[in-house]
């Protein structure tokens, strides 16, 4: 059972049934836990697997996860990705990697990990704090509480091989599992797109000749093979096209014809630890929510594993969701907030399914046409392109998922007016919180480490703020007072005493970061997950309150029939 496995509601059993314990599962439990809400977390295989596709981390994946306190083994038990070599017909380009210019986060690079140890750290998290996954539990049916209210809630008919039919009701349902999610099906969600040509492998080994710790991407008129330094538990994962109409299994041996064809026999393949065949496809829902049923991850998007996207943006769709849920099972949440799931994070799998389906066909095309542009264009444009630091910094935001934002969600909003839009600078209402290193109670830390507890946080910036404007927030927003935090963030010295509650910004990075001033007050309210939720300027509470307000009213009680 979870940590806290019995709603406060009668009418429920739990507040929230997660189905499916992988890495997006495990992130939802993880912050649900953090809340003190009441889940439960099941998956119908009985042991976790030690292989997968996901070997990678994003550098906001590993800031989205600081909360639990497992970001920096997780850092610590990586490898950056430094250098990619770009393996033409006619040519070797080297990219270097190790400098994409991201100064605003702790996690500057791209690291591979197994997404085995990154599940590991997260059920080591939960086991701490009392939750067990639920394995061997099978979701065979979902029904509404409610026939007539699609928010009442569901009821959950599961598969338990230790004590056969058990049914659950919850306030909740969240689909985690995978892309033939049983979730999806039940709930009637509809599921678009189509399957790429061609089958593809997977491979951990070891490969004689070729380069430690560096990307190598070969690519030539039959598509592309790559090789990434994984560590474990093998030293390289092998991901390639096999080819066309083969149908055959592939062992060592078709492994080492396909290297040879795209390597000119460079490499010396040898010691699979573990090899895999799998087709792809480009896929998402049509909506992530149906009244109380949520989708997250690859039950809501499935897409090629190229830029390592996947696993890391189901993480991401598990952390807006969860704060949501909890916040709504306590009644603090109106139904928009919760509702603004799929409005805010169905736009980014989107947006990430087209710009994978676009780099996976020009990596993968064998027609004429389409592979020209990976023939002719890149070769010539390649070289120019890995020179230039801003065109790597911009691509590696984008990649990094830094610049994923809700600007255009009614989750957030902007009161006054700052300055004319050409003149200011750093992030709006909807944008990732940058982080800084800043001082706290005379403690050298991280502005993100600060902001890491469960809630709501309000930073009031700059100067000639009255002495008593935090304990009017307090007043204001009582009800909000387990789930809210209210700190001053000013520029100080180490020399200088800071006021109770004031983070002090040292060096001024978090101030040029954020595009403040000390001599123009402003305040930001950052949400849970990190992204600003409200900005304004000058000393004025009221706006920042009625935000507050308007995103947690109490929604109705749905009573179950």
């Amino acid at each position: 059972m979870a940590a806290h496995d019995n709603s406060e509601d009668p009418n429920y059993d739990v507040d929230v049934l997660i189905v499916g314990a992988g890495p997006t599962g495990l992130a939802l439990a993880a912050q649900l836990s953090s809340f003190g809400t009441s889940f439960r977390i099941i998956d119908r295989q009985l042991s976790r697997s030690e292989h997968s596709r996901a070997l990678a981390l994003q550098p906001r994946t590993l800031e989205a996860l600081r909360p639990f306190g497992v970001s920096p083994g997780l850092a610590a038990a990586g490898r950056p990705a430094g250098k990619l070599h770009l393996h033409l017909p006619e040519q070797t380009i080297p990219v270097d990697l190790s400098d994409a210019g991201i100064e605003d986060s702790e996690y500057q690079h791209l690291l591979f990990l197994s997404q085995a140890e990154t599940e590991s750290a997260l059920v080591s998290y939960l086991s701490a704090r009392g939750v067990r996954v639920e394995r061997g539990a099978e979701l065979q049916d979902l029904e509404r509480l409610d026939p007539e209210d699609p928010f009442a809630g569901m009821e959950a008919k599961v598969l338990r091989l230790d004590r056969g039919i058990e049914r659950v009701r919850a306030r909740y349902v969240v689909g985690a599992d995978g892309a033939h999610s049983t979730v999806r099906s039940k709930a009637g969600m509809d599921w678009r797109g189509s399957g790429y040509p061609g089958t593809f492998v997977l491979a951990d080994l070891e490969a004689d000749g070729a380069e430690p710790g560096v990307v190598h991407s070969y690519l030539n008129d039959d598509g592309f093979m790559m090789l990434f330094p994984l560590g474990s538990p093998a030293t390289w994962r092998l991901v390639g096209m096999k080819e066309q109409n083969d149908t055959s299994e592939a062992t060592l041996a078709t492994l080492q014809a396909m290297a040879d064809k795209f390597t000119g026999g460079a490499l010396t393949l040898k010691d699979p630890q573990w090899v895999s065949t799998f087709k792809l496809s480009h896929q998402i829902a049509e909506y992530y929510q149906s009244g109380s049923v949520f989708l997250a991850g690859d039950a809501a998007h499935v897409h090629s594993p190229v830029a390592a996207q996947g696993m890391n943006t189901g993480i991401q769709d598990a952390l807006n969701l969860g704060w949501k849920l909890s916040l709504g099972a306590r009644g603090l949440a109106s139904e928009e907030l919760v509702d603004s799931y799929d409005a805010e994070r169905r736009p980014v799998g989107q947006s990430t399914l087209n710009f994978t389906d676009r780099v996976f066909r020009l990596a993968s095309s064998r027609s004429g046409l389409l592979k020209l542009p990976r023939t002719k264009l890149l070769p010539a444009l390649a070289p120019k392109a890995s020179g230039s630091k801003a065109l790597r910094s911009r691509l590696f935001r984008t990649v990094s998922q830094l610049d994923t934002q809700y600007r255009s969600s009614d989750m957030v909003d902007t009161a006054g007016s700052r300055l004319p839009a050409f003149m200011t600078t750093g992030p709006k209402a909807g944008d990732r919180l940058p982080d800084a290193v800043v001082l706290d109670h005379g403690r050298e830390t991280r502005l993100h480490d600060i902001l890491a507890t469960p809630g709501f946080h309000i930073l009031l910036c700059g100067r000639g703020w009255p002495a008593d404007t935090q304990l009017r927030l307090h007043d204001a927003l009582g009800r909000l007072s387990p789930w809210l935090s209210v700190q001053r963030l000013n520029v100080g010295s180490r020399l200088a005493a800071a006021s109770p509650n004031e983070i002090q910004d040292i060096s001024g990075l978090a101030f040029e970061r954020l595009g403040l001033s000390v001599r123009r007050p402003e305040l930001l309210v950052v949400r849970p997950d990190g992204h600003i939720g409200f900005r304004s300027p000058g000393t004025d509470i009221s706006g920042a309150v009625d935000y507050l307000n308007r995103i947690t009213t109490p929604s109705p009680v749905h009573q179950p029939a």
